[in-house]
């Protein structure tokens, strides 16, 4: 018995796939195209897009059909078809897809339809499209989009009203950010509402990447290496990072830096004076503009001590990352985190000690061994910190970490009533006590189809955070496996460092001029 999926007309078999793989574990793509999943019955679904009643739109139809009683033909037994403009025909048809499968199958996911990393793109699009004839009030226009996300895209309620708010929050950020800051923006006077433009022009924001950790976390897939046991490769990685820097800002580089972000793995995995010259290189080649955002993505708070805050700060970061994951001893040695909560606790203190003023936390909801209970315990002790930011994430469970090496059933990614609930009433107690979504995104095979949110008080959202997930903002990227991305209208292209560490080091000069050619069509 099997389950036949195809498209007709068009090509679209990995998307549709893509969809499928919500509901069913590993769809089989056939040479042909179509798709096919053991099943109690034998069904198929038709995805078809045709010439609609105009040059510019399209009708996508999907029906699902049965097996008729005297099995010589099939019989539809549901079908949707709508007429949509005929660039939104492959977004159109996942949809569709998933209308299908979820009235089939009885699943539905607190995200509905959307399955892409930055949901609140399509909410602003949405809000765009309700303000048009609503000169921008929230009065016109809320209601609207509310029905929109839930009746259209299939979005919970919950998530509707999470994804508007930290749309809303992002735009304005981004506005913030824009030459001239206020261009392309519309504000109904409250504060309500800024959508970005067309037309906007940012400054440019950059990552730095070391992929060096203490030890390997089970949920993670990143190319990470472990410090210690690849210790000969730290210095000719750093020094490669800087030279990389160096050649992307020299030869009449034009244009400002609003953001940097150190990341990893974990940079302050590197030994204290190695660590100092990374710091230093990079940053003296970055054309920084006055009010730049530093953040250092400190993280392991085992790798924290006084003298390497003394070189954050003495660097000028105002933002410092210390992301104990949960508040359980029992679950961090469950997950390969070599440090403890008191570790947590005593690296939070001397930041502050130190004159940190900005700090974000981050947890992750789903993780094993842990229910509501002790999820709602871990963000209610970091709320008690105060830090100035949280990140709650959603355990994402990736090939080439060790929890799928161990195997993973595919049942684990469907909806989980209990941990959606948990991280509902996280959202509920991060904002009880003064915390506000201001940036989202979502991953594959996240548990229970979740998302990822940054939540911050007043004035301390993460700007680089924000413009690197808008598709809006160019970035830069050093160091292996990190991503450059240049912004053409509401294109973004891309170029990729090399992931492995060798070749990344051997291959600079070429990486550079990658960039170099990337950035000088952006008109």
């Amino acid at each position: 018995m099997t389950l036949t999926i195809e498209a007709i007309g068009y090509d679209g078999a990995t998307a549709l796939a893509e969809m499928a793989s919500l509901f069913f574990d590993r769809p089989r793509q056939r040479t042909d195209g179509r798709i096919q999943i053991p099943y109690g019955e034998n069904v198929r679904i038709e995805s078809l897009i045709s010439d609609g009643a105009s040059s510019d739109l399209v009708v996508a139809t999907t029906k699902f059909k049965e097996d008729a009683h005297d099995k010589t033909r099939w019989v539809a037994r549901d079908s949707i078809a709508l007429d949509i403009p005929r660039d939104e025909w492959r977004r159109e048809a996942k949809r569709q897809l998933y209308v299908i499968l979820s009235r089939e199958t009885g699943i539905s996911f607190p995200w509905g339809a959307l399955t892409g990393v930055r949901p609140t793109q399509i909410a602003c699009q949405e809000i765009e499209r309700a303000t048009w004839n609503n000169q921008g009030l929230q009065s016109e226009w809320y209601g609207k989009v509310f029905d929109r996300m839930t009746h259209y895209w299939k979005l919970s309620e919950q998530k509707t009203k999470l994804v508007i708010e930290t749309a809303l929050a992002e735009q304005r950020i981004l506005a913030s950010l824009a030459y001239p800051k206020t261009n392309g923006a519309v504000d109904d006077g409250c504060d309500n509402l800024i959508i970005q433009g067309t037309g906007v022009v940012y400054p440019y924001v950059v990552y730095v990447g070391l992929p060096f950790c203490p030890s390997r976390c089970a949920y993670c897939s990143f190319i990470a290496r472990d410090a210690g046991r690849y210790a000969e490769l730290l210095e000719p990685y750093v020094d490669a990072v800087i030279r990389e820097a160096r050649m992307t800002f020299s030869r009449g580089f034009k244009g400002e830096v609003a953001a940097v972000y150190f990341g990893g793995g974990t940079p302050t995995s590197l030994p204290a004076p190695l660590f100092e010259r990374y710091l230093s290189g990079v940053l003296k080649s970055i054309p920084l503009m006055s009010d730049a955002e530093l953040t250092m993505e400190a993280g392991r708070p085992d790798t924290i001590d006084e003298e390497k805050l003394s070189i954050i700060r003495d660097k000028k970061f105002d933002r410092l990352c210390i992301n104990p994951q949960t508040m359980r001893d029992e679950t961090l040695r469950m997950i390969g985190r070599a440090h403890t909560v008191e570790e947590t606790l005593r690296a939070f203190e001397l930041a502050r000690a130190m004159g940190f003023r900005d700090i974000n936390m981050d947890l992750i909801a789903g993780l094993p061994g842990e229910g509501a209970t002790e999820l709602l315990e871990s963000i209610v002790r970091i709320a008690k910190l105060a830090p100035e930011s949280i990140t709650l994430h959603t355990l994402a469970v990736k090939r080439g970490s060790a929890l799928i090496e161990d195997g993973v059933p595919h049942v684990l990614f469907y909806p989980d009533e209990a941990l959606i609930d948990a991280v509902e009433q996280s959202h509920d107690c991060l904002r009880t006590h003064g915390y506000a979504p201001y940036y989202l995104y979502r991953q594959r095979n996240c548990r229970s189809g979740l998302e990822n949110t940054g939540f911050a008080r007043e004035g301390h959202a993460s700007i680089y955070n924000v413009a690197m997930m808008s598709d809006a903002v160019p970035v830069i990227g050093f160091g292996s496996g990190s991503t450059s991305k240049a912004i053409r209208g509401r294109q973004a292209s891309r170029v990729h460092n090399p992931k492995d560490l060798s070749v990344y080091i051997s291959c600079v000069e070429e990486q550079v001029e990658k960039k170099r050619a990337l950035f000088s069509t952006v008109k």
